[in-house]
């Protein structure tokens, strides 16, 4: 019978594709905002019945639900669908891609990603692409099309034009649904089952309050800093009101608690009850790390090592290459000077557990889909702050894992790219204990390489009973109304609030009222959130803010002011930058930070100041530790100043010369513009470098300069100009203007 209703499907699919238009099923409720779900043909015909569970479970929790199928040729053919949808439907508040729908590699719009900065002309294509979500929920932005991949039809490549929009401003939230190839089995029967869990939650979460929580940080995460560790447990406490009842609703674990740690976090993420767990670590598409390698400190742990990793390499060999095991072992002695009684130990059992146990195999310091197969996971939503981690567009990627197995989990948040480790990767999460969408959550903080995998419509239980999550799109311009929410006791409303407010300045003459907020707040989150919120205003006003927040107590406000201090470079800056470097060692990710600030001001001025501080300070030898502080400073500047002489030597190569024009866009020197619009305009440079330099001062969105830096590209565009160079600067502007 399921085939026979399968073939009456197909027929019907059929005689629709003549009409050459997407098929558009209508909501069976009306509530005031709507969804859509997206898919392709085949998904439809082999998950029909799953989709329409899906999407009654989701009427009935509130959101009016679409269901859009078609033979989806390419990714503007699914765009121009949905921008179809938006405009008949304006409240459409989110969107899922379920199944086979074409992905974007987006090019030339690094700018709006966190951390990746791969150079497009060097590297591959599909390595140097983004792939991104975002070109089907923020219908602002403009894509020129490049091509399709040759090897995976899935990809295909667009380049985001000079005239777009260049930040981001999404009309929606989006989540994929999309099975990898790694995982095996039916990937319908797969993506059925998903969406039958993910259905039957509705109801099971209905009471579900958000008071399971679960945090890891990993190693070599923020310089592994206690103090980064701790203090945000600080702002947990503000996101979470509900999870700090028990000594075990909130968990808050360290990879230095135990080695290996892995199989106590596997242990937690299958824990009944959980609702939220966020891991904080490195990772790559197909693993998260989590231990340093165990050091050898003795000669009998040095062994141990060395035994571990060659009986690993061993197995390893045989298992995934086939190779013998007994000429590997001999080759390993004679290479090694080894006794054969090294490998004594291979084939008993009771030696694999001890490793196991003691965290000496180097695959005990991450997790691997190898260990994610064959596991339940009940953590309701899991948080992947880690590179690569959410890359659906690969065969392989670690969310999959978590959502297509038995148990909870119904969504994921995870980046396709590498991502900053210095992003405010909590920011707005609060919102999920008050009733909110993890689609309406994640919309706010929108990147291009971050998305949600899974359920996008997932919800807890609010607090207390709200209507907020659907006043954040039918009130969004209402400016009493946000102000009125000021008003709450909750850190994270307070936080809506402001966003909402900040948005409605579209003329941005609210500076010094988001300033006072920032002031004034007793919530770390209200006051980190008045901080970048105050970024996009890049003025006077942000500056006494950096100033200020500087010796802020939460960890992240200090360490996002010693990162802005030297993008604004105003010298205004430089003393309370001087202070926290001499009293705030105890922060090291804050230290790391004013130490890569420093070097934007003028040297003359920094060494001034350090000199003015020890002149009052109350330090052990301090004349000594002054000198040797000047010292370092003088050698940091030499050797950024040999950075920049690459730049404008003759004997330079080239490649010499964009490698160093590349690192201006971490590096966004304020004291040096000059020089560099000089080199934009003088055409005896390579136009390959002037192009890199047009582009390098798109990233010049805090300098105390940008405004001279829009007038100056602005009286360059006015010469006779080379098309590509002429573009790119168009586009610089277009970004320093709309920040």
């Amino acid at each position: 019978m399921k085939r026979i209703a399968q073939f009456i499907i197909l027929l019907v699919l059929f005689s629709l594709s003549i009409k050459a238009t997407p098929t558009i099923e209508k909501p069976k409720q009306e509530h005031p905002t709507a969804f859509a779900i997206i898919t392709d043909e085949q998904t439809y015909v082999n998950c029909q019945p799953a989709i329409s569970q899906y999407r009654d479970a989701v009427e009935q929790d509130g959101l009016s639900t679409y269901i859009i199928y078609d033979m989806w040729e390419n990714p503007m053919a699914v765009r121009n669908a949905i921008s179809n949808l938006y405009q008949t439907c304006p409240s459409l508040e989110g969107i899922v891609l379920v199944g086979d729908i074409p992905v974007a590699m987006i090019r030339n719009a690094q700018h709006m990603t966190t951390a990746f900065k791969m150079d497009e002309d060097k590297f591959p294509i599909r390595e140097s692409s983004v792939p991104s979500d975002c070109f089907y929920d923020d219908l602002h932005l403009q894509f020129r099309f490049l091509k399709q991949d040759e090897s995976d039809k899935a990809l295909f490549y667009y380049e985001l034009t000079e005239e777009s929009p260049q930040h981001l401003h999404l009309n929606f939230y989006s989540a994929r649904i999309r099975y990898p190839q790694s995982m095996g089995g039916n990937k319908y029967e797969a993506i059925s089952a998903f969406l039958i869990k993910a259905a039957k939650a509705k109801d099971e979460m209905r009471n579900d309050k958000l008071d399971q929580v679960v945090s890891f940080h990993g190693s070599g995460y923020n310089h592994d800093c206690l103090t980064v560790y701790m203090d945000e447990e600080k702002a947990y406490h503000e996101n979470f009101p509900l999870a700090f009842s028990t000594g075990t609703s909130f968990k808050h674990l360290n990879f230095r608690m135990l080695n290996p740690m892995k199989y106590k976090l596997l242990d937690e993420v299958g824990r009944k009850g959980i609702d939220l767990f966020m891991f904080h670590e490195h990772g790559t598409p197909t693993q998260q790390l989590i231990n340093d390698p165990v050091i050898g400190n003795s000669s009998a742990t040095r062994y141990e090592l060395i035994k571990s990793h060659l009986y690993y390499l061993v197995r390893s060999s045989v298992e995934e290459e086939k190779r013998d095991k007994d000429s590997l072992m001999v080759a390993l002695q004679k290479q090694y000077n080894l006794l054969p009684a090294f490998f004594d130990d291979f084939d008993n059992p009771a030696y694999w557990e001890k490793e196991k146990n003691s965290g000496g195999m180097s695959e005990n310091i991450e997790i691997s889909i190898s260990d994610l197969k064959n596991r339940e996971y009940n953590a309701r939503m899991v948080m992947f702050d880690a590179c690569y981690n959410g890359s659906f567009q690969d065969s392989a990627y670690v969310a999959a894992y978590y959502l297509f197995q038995p148990g909870n989990t119904l969504i994921c948040q995870g980046n396709t790219r590498n991502v900053l480790q210095d992003r405010w990767t909590i920011e707005m999460v609060g919102l999920l204990s008050h009733g909110f969408r993890v689609g309406q959550y994640n919309r706010l903080i929108a990147t291009l390489e971050g998305h949600l995998l899974g359920d996008p419509t997932v919800h807890f239980c609010p607090i207390t009973a709200n209507t907020l999550p659907q006043e954040v799109l039918l009130k969004a311009d209402d400016e009493s109304f946000w102000k009125e929410q000021l008003q709450s006791e909750y850190a994270d409303i307070q936080c809506l609030a402001l966003r909402k407010l900040s948005d409605i300045d579209t003329k941005k003459t609210q500076s010094a009222f988001f300033l006072n907020q920032f002031k004034e707040s007793r919530f770390n989150t209200v006051r980190m959130e008045c901080f970048n919120i105050l970024a996009r205003y890049a003025n006077t006003d942000f500056t006494e803010a950096v100033r200020l927040a500087l010796q802020d107590p939460y960890e992240r406000i200090a360490r996002s002011a010693a990162i802005y201090a030297g993008r604004i470079a105003d010298s205004s800056l430089i003393k309370p930058l001087i202070k926290a470097m001499m009293e705030d060692e105890d922060r090291l990710r804050v230290q790391y930070a004013i130490k890569n600030s420093i070097h934007f001001f003028q040297e003359g001025l920094i060494v001034k100041a350090i000199e003015d501080y020890f002149h009052t300070a109350n330090r052990i030898d301090s004349k000594k530790e002054c000198e040797e502080i000047i010292k370092s400073i003088h050698e940091d500047f030499a050797i950024y100043q040999e950075v920049n002489n690459v730049i404008f030597d003759k004997e330079s190569s080239e490649k010499k010369k964009m490698s160093q024009i590349r690192m201006i866009r971490n590096n966004p020197w304020t004291n040096r513009v000059d020089k560099f619009l000089s080199y934009i305009g003088n055409n005896e440079h390579p136009l390959a470098l002037r192009i890199a330099m047009a582009e390098a001062l798109g990233w010049f969105n805090n300098s105390m300069c940008r405004q001279d830096i829009i007038r100056s590209c602005n009286e360059l565009l006015n010469t006779n100009l080379p098309e590509k160079l002429h573009a790119e600067l168009r586009q610089t502007i277009n970004r320093l203007q709309s920040f």
